[in-house]
């Protein structure tokens, strides 16, 4: 099995064959912009790896933390207008835009780093170039961008680390700067809550635009402290936080705040959600399951094969893997082993399969190479790129 990757100009067709759905593409040549660039390859990967401390990947973030300078602003949830923003990119074309890289799709992941999971970040980091691989394969069509989260414990100086929307060798570069501070406190639960928080009513998609979700994934094998706090979201995102949820679209009563299931609950409006609880806990998937559908929760032993779990859980909503081919990717793709790829297949043959197909606009979404109007219209239109008297060079263009 082969799965084509989007470049130039598609005519996207879905085809079903053999009960598998394959993205059929059909290319047209067209001139290639510098933003191919913003695609982590081996080589960038290697050579960003080379400034740093593998031993400690984060050290960069640690260094700074016991400085006393805190969080660096990339990482910190209260920096940057707080509200993280995954948009599409556009390069000037005469008096026209032309989409860069396809719409960009979200894909979001939180890592518990407390206790035993404190060298979650440096397991991610070395694991980085075949996750984002695998995801390529199985996402050919959009513009995959990351926002890379831990959480610990509501003890602990730093609650969230919580990067941009990110693609590219900068996805790795923002994974140095967290800092987990390995502690959980024994006090029988993590606080990802605020992280699922700023998931749903702190985040700004343009895949949602279409009808369509991001994905939202998060690490754990502790339960949740309940409630949310408004002391907590402050001392998170800042003062302005309920503002912020304001400016982007959400009215939320700072005295009367939503439960964990309530976020979980919205966060699925925008984002297919799951929850990755390792070692399954009685106590942690007895919380889990009042929050969150049992067929979103995916059991795991250990995080060493997330990305090959994030990659089939991915596949199977866009309708790229089915369950009788996803074996196959795995062994064939990914390079797993077959008794690998069974176990992955039983841990995620309960989800939604299918479920970004059933969505709006599913095969109706604009690709790399179409032009638009204006910069924030959704649609192409059909005209011409015409002349640009201005002396500007083209420029790619953030929306």
């Amino acid at each position: 099995m082969q799965l084509l990757g989007l470049y130039g100009r598609v005519n996207f067709i879905l085809i079903q064959q053999s009960n598998f759905f394959y993205f059929f593409t059909q290319l047209k040549s067209i001139k290639m912009s510098r933003n191919d660039k913003d695609v982590l390859t081996d080589d960038v990967y290697r050579d960003f790896k080379k400034s740093v401390n593998t031993d400690r990947v984060t050290s960069k973030g640690q260094e700074r933390h016991e400085k006393g300078l805190g969080l660096d602003p990339l990482v910190d949830p209260a920096s940057n207008g707080v509200i993280r923003r995954s948009l599409n990119r556009m390069e000037s074309e005469g008096l026209l835009f032309r989409l860069v890289m396809g719409v960009a799709i979200l894909i979001e992941e939180r890592l518990d780093t407390t206790g035993s999971f404190r060298r979650n970040v440096d397991i991610a980091f070395k694991a980085l170039p075949r996750a984002y691989e695998l995801l390529k394969k199985v996402l050919g069509r959009y513009d995959l961008q990351m926002i890379n989260a831990i959480f610990a414990d509501e003890l602990d100086e730093y609650i969230l680390c919580r990067s941009h929307a990110e693609m590219g060798i900068k996805i790795a570069e923002q994974m140095t700067l967290m800092v987990p501070e390995g502690g959980g406190k024994g006090n029988h639960g993590e606080d990802p809550q605020y992280g699922l928080f700023a998931g749903a009513y702190l985040t700004s998609a343009d895949i949602n635009r279409y009808g369509l979700k991001s994905y939202d994934f998060t690490t754990t094998d502790e339960p949740s402290h309940e409630p949310i706090l408004k002391s907590q979201l402050e001392r998170v995102f800042g003062k302005e936080v309920f503002n912020r949820v304001k400016e982007n679209g959400f009215e939320i009563d700072p005295d009367n705040l939503p439960t964990v299931k309530q976020v979980i609950d919205k966060l699925l409006e925008r984002a297919h959600t799951f929850v990755f609880l390792v070692d399954k806990d009685s106590e942690a998937n007895d919380y889990w399951t009042t929050v969150i559908d049992q067929n979103r929760i995916i059991y795991l032993e250990d995080t060493l094969w997330l990305p090959e779990v994030k990659a089939a859980i991915i596949g199977l909503t866009e309708g790229v893997l089915t369950l009788s081919d996803m074996e196959d990717f795995l062994v064939n793709e990914a390079n797993v082993s077959k008794d690998v790829a069974r176990m992955i297949k039983r841990a995620v043959s309960g989800i939604p399969i299918g479920a970004q197909t059933l969505l709006e606009n599913f095969d109706k979404i604009p690709l790399k190479g179409d032009l638009f109007k204006e910069k924030r219209d959704m649609w192409p239109t059909d005209e011409t790129p015409g002349e640009d008297d201005s002396e500007e060079p083209t420029k790619t263009v953030w929306l």
